[in-house]
């Protein structure tokens, strides 16, 4: 009897041991940061014109298809992951910074013709007084 006593515990704790590590949760994907950075892209995709191409937009491009590229590895750790999320936070910002300078330039050229619209109106109207 005593001799079957080391080998059932030994039996126990190799069984506990495989129970943990069968339920332990596998990495979990960064999906909402992945989608978060697809959305800002997108935006932003519409506010940039072809005569502005925008470095801030590519960078967000680059860095939303390494972290696609992570997350997609079929022996992924959480520490690729972590990676994955972090370069789509990145992407996210690169993205947002693109789309506010596209109407930051967007706003300048309209101010720019709205200006010329006014001197227009303001030289009209001189022509007009003067009559």
């Amino acid at each position: 009897m005593r001799s079957t006593l080391p080998m059932r515990v030994l039996v126990l704790l190799a069984s506990a041991v495989l129970l943990v590590a069968c339920t332990s949760n596998p990495p979990e994907k960064p999906r909402g940061a992945l989608a978060t950075a697809q959305q800002a892209i997108t935006l932003a995709n519409r506010a940039v014109t072809q005569k502005a191409q925008s470095v801030p937009l590519y960078e967000a491009e680059k860095k939303l298809n390494q972290a696609r590229g992570i997350v997609g590895k079929p022996d992924a750790t959480e520490e690729d992951y972590t990676k994955a999320r972090r370069l789509a936070e990145k992407a996210t910002l690169d993205a947002r910074l693109a789309q506010v300078q596209a109407e930051t330039h967007q706003a300048q050229a309209r101010k720019i013709e709205l200006g010329e619209i006014l001197e227009t109106l303001r030289e009209d109207l001189h022509l007009e007084g003067a009559e």
